[in-house]
């Protein structure tokens, strides 16, 4: 029975257990937090890249700039989110393997020095009003272009550092192990992609001497659309583990939610990337491959089911006065 004092074994917060429903707060909270001073580093590169992007939300808003195109704030806006989301996620993943601080070191810091000049060149191209990918017009876009190119090659040795060590000295939960080495996997599969923008994107500009608004192939198929997607499935997969282990699910029925998040979300890059080479719009939703995406949505859905049913019959104790446990 509930008694107050200093000298129970456990304490938990009061009130009326049933009166709320939804994700264990006590669950979530320490999963979101980066401890390692070489996470923590990335945690904080993170906010920096965010806070960017959200100015440059305002920027495109009160400029009334165009959102299209290859010179737009959009750029630094859609970049510095994206690089503030990876930059978190990687951060996660050095938090949860074995400690190796010279190693975390040097990967943090090459992270984020090889990001800050990606986003920076970029950010720097959007404010003089020039185009910053595939642009070799003058000397100096060249060598931005060229310097772009050295970073993300870069951060790519950086990125294959890291999945070597998650998979010699994997997480030993089973979930975020798959969600991990699944996710490493997939993001792979999008910067090979981003060498299909590149190497389309170039040839464009060496046939028309003009910079492509958007890389497309075969006549409406956009090819950044399974790029993106393939690059942000880490996030995806790290999201369902965390998700899935904060409400009622034990260890095997969390395994399996990770597993069906990791089927489904790849069956939808396999979607994106076969939807765009027979050539159409990621919007266009024709085509024999519609049936990939619909069979990746309906394992997406489920497992979005599980997880809140899970949360659903796990009562989610009221936050504040405390009381202990014998």
């Amino acid at each position: 029975m509930p008694t107050s004092g200093d000298d129970s074994e456990g304490t938990e917060p009061y009130g009326d257990l049933m009166s709320s429903k939804g994700p264990d707060v006590n669950n979530l909270l320490p999963q979101l937090s980066l401890h390692k001073p070489a996470a923590r580093w990335l945690g904080w590169a993170s906010a920096v890249f965010a806070v960017s992007g959200l100015v440059h939300l305002g920027v495109l808003l009160v400029s009334g700039g165009p959102w299209e195109g290859a010179v737009s704030y959009r750029k630094p806006l859609t970049f510095g989110i994206s690089f503030a989301a990876l930059l978190w996620t990687l951060g996660w993943i050095i938090d949860r393997l074995p400690a190796r601080p010279r190693l975390e070191t040097v990967l943090a810091t090459t992270l984020i020095g090889s990001s800050v000049l990606e986003v920076g060149l970029i950010t720097m191209q959007a404010w003089r009003g020039v185009a910053s990918h595939f642009n070799e017009a003058t000397g100096g876009d060249t060598l931005v272009w060229a310097v772009m190119g050295i970073s993300i090659g870069v951060m790519s040795v950086a990125f294959l550092g890291l999945a070597v060590w998650a998979v010699i000295e994997r997480p030993q939960d089973p979930a975020t192990r798959l969600a991990v080495l699944a996710g490493l996997a997939i993001f792979f599969t999008g910067l090979g992609l981003g060498q299909w923008v590149v190497s389309l994107g170039v040839a464009y500009f060496g046939a028309n001497d003009l910079v492509p608004d958007t890389v497309v192939t075969g006549g409406a198929g956009v090819v950044k659309f399974p790029h993106a997607t393939a690059m942000h499935g880490l996030q995806v997969f790290i999201g369902a583990a965390i998700l899935s282990g904060s409400g009622s699910l034990d260890a095997r029925r969390r395994l399996g939610v990770v597993r069906m998040v990791v089927a489904g979300y790849t069956l939808f890059v396999l979607w994106s990337i076969v939807h765009t080479m027979a050539g159409r719009a990621p919007t266009d939703l024709a085509g024999i491959e519609l049936a990939m995406a619909a069979a990746a949505c309906g394992l997406l859905g489920v497992a979005a089911a599980r997880v809140v049913s899970a949360w659903r019959s796990h009562p989610v104790a009221a936050a504040g006065v405390g009381v202990t446990l014998r």
